[in-house]
């Protein structure tokens, strides 16, 4: 009888146990592998959570666990009435295997229902760059710009993308952006050095690769990207 007694106290404890608040709170905490194996133990009990299913593959993108973090983003996409956030999600993680155009279409699906979703458009925007879509990440990265000014790395890109096609006193003026921002990106002066060079202005660029050399020549490569 004792023992019957204690089991059911366990089983009450056990049932009282909400995996899902504490697999957020260890995902906040940045203890990806704890949050994980709550995230299990809820879908265990609730195997077709919404929520539980969301959480699990943020947690297996943090873990860098793409794949598996694709088909639970997947079956968010499939089942919620709502689903521009695992788009968002999937998107990232095709985009960290280098699967492109897959980011794109995602990247797509969110801006259709979220015409200003600002990482949508940025992630866009490079998706863009990757298959060598200019106008198209340009288009993506102004938005982007309207959406959040402050963003520094959108300028980058931009810069990037503006260089590719030409426009080089243009792409000068969004690499100098980052720069004036005391950001400390190398690649900013890089790049802007190379559209100095192509405009024949030498010694601006000269300035620029200096710079380079002088902070972090060793891994200096080709950064023009």
């Amino acid at each position: 009888m004792t023992r019957i007694y204690f089991l059911f106290i366990i089983i009450i404890l056990i049932s009282c146990i909400d995996y899902g608040k504490d697999g957020l709170e260890a995902f906040d905490q940045g203890k990806y592998k704890e949050a994980l194996e709550m995230f299990n133990f809820a879908l265990a009990r609730s195997p077709n959570n919404e929520s539980y299913h969301y959480n699990k593959a943020r947690t297996l993108e943090e873990l860098e666990n793409y794949e598996e973090a694709l088909v639970e983003y997947s079956w968010v996409v499939r089942n919620s009435p709502m689903p521009s956030n695992a788009y968002l999600g999937r998107g990232r993680c095709y985009w960290k295997m280098e699967d492109y155009e897959s980011a794109g279409m995602d990247f797509t699906n969110v801006l259709r229902a979220s015409p200003d979703n600002f990482e949508a458009h940025y992630l866009r925007g490079r998706v863009g760059l990757k298959l060598m879509d200019y106008a198209n990440a340009i288009e993506d990265l102004n938005v982007s710009i309207r959406l959040n000014p402050t963003h520094e790395m959108v300028y980058f890109h931009r810069g990037v993308a503006l260089g590719q096609i030409g426009f080089i006193e243009s792409a000068i003026h969004d690499f100098s952006k980052i720069i004036e921002r005391n950001t400390g990106l190398l690649q900013a002066y890089y790049n802007r050095g190379i559209c100095y060079q192509r405009i024949s202005r030498f010694e601006s660029a000269i300035e620029d690769f200096s710079y380079v050399f002088e902070n972090d020549g060793e891994k200096l490569e080709s950064l023009w990207r």
